[in-house]
């Protein structure tokens, strides 16, 4: 897991570095392999790695061709089909958390619709003066935001917020007695007041250190109405599963799988070794 968090302020207030640094400060434990900053005019962000692709040039913020910038909690498991989809591009990294940037700029909001994968993605768009938040479709990546009176601030935990003083540690019961019944909010509201998320498949806009603009994923995958037998339809989940699972392992970094005893993660290690020339370990 990586660490970000940022802020946008009103009226084009230069972004206050005493309430980044709190924001990096509280958040570096999700980041054991580096940190960055990108601070210009009403916007600041904040990055903590946990490096998994690209070790050496993949430090955050990333900078696209020209002026955006981005921070991103993320693992784009398809970057390198994106990459290849993406001709006339130069990247300067190896980074998956790049492809997101050449995306934004030729697809606009869109660009999500072309991300497979888990992700919290901050972009910063200054030639039209926006901060992009996105979030994806199954919010397995946090992603928290509080509209405040220093502006629109966004981090992955919602303590961090409240170590820059952005908002108080105060109790939203409503949210507080949902998560008790259901272990999960259904809603933007978290049991802390003010403290709001990004709901999965979202994207905000912020403009002027408020929230202008809102967009979600365009629609739910729909089901085949079409009739197989079970052969068929088995080999059609065994190819899926297979493609996913070969994408997932995409790092430079070893990796492990936790095992509940189920069929389910049963089956994935079962595929891990099948697509692995080495013995999964």
């Amino acid at each position: 897991m990586c660490g970000i968090a940022g802020l946008m302020t009103p009226d084009g207030a230069p972004a206050d570095p005493t309430i980044l640094d709190a924001l990096a400060a509280s958040l570096s434990h999700r980041g054991p392999d580096g940190g960055g900053w990108h601070v210009a005019g009403d916007v600041g962000m904040v990055h903590s790695r946990l490096a998994i692709i690209d070790l050496e040039t993949g430090d955050q913020p990333l900078h696209g061709d020209g002026d955006l910038t981005l921070v991103a909690n993320a693992e784009i498991y398809n970057y390198v089909e994106l990459r290849d989809s993406l001709s006339g591009v130069t990247f300067t990294t190896s980074s998956d958390c790049e492809t997101p940037l050449p995306l934004y700029r030729r697809h606009d909001l869109n660009y999500t619709d072309h991300l497979r994968g888990m992700y919290a993605i901050a972009l910063y768009d200054p030639v039209r003066g926006r901060l992009v938040l996105s979030r994806d479709p199954f919010g397995i990546k946090p992603l928290y935001y509080a509209e405040t009176a220093q502006g629109l601030a966004f981090a992955s935990e919602p303590r961090a917020l409240i170590a820059a003083g952005l908002v108080a540690a105060a109790e939203h019961p409503g949210a507080r007695d949902e998560v008790l019944q259901l272990q999960f909010s259904t809603g933007r509201e978290t049991p802390l007041a003010g403290v709001l998320r990004v709901l999965p498949g979202e994207t905000l806009v912020v403009e002027g250190g408020r929230i202008v603009g809102r967009r979600r994923f365009a629609a739910l995958p729909e089901g085949s109405p079409e009739e197989m037998e079970e052969g068929p339809a088995l080999e059609r989940l065994d190819a899926a599963l297979e493609d996913s699972v070969r994408l997932h392992q995409r790092a430079d970094v070893p990796y492990g799988m936790f095992l509940s005893g189920g069929i389910d993660s049963s089956a994935l290690l079962a595929m891990m070794a099948r697509v692995n020339e080495t013995p999964v370990r």
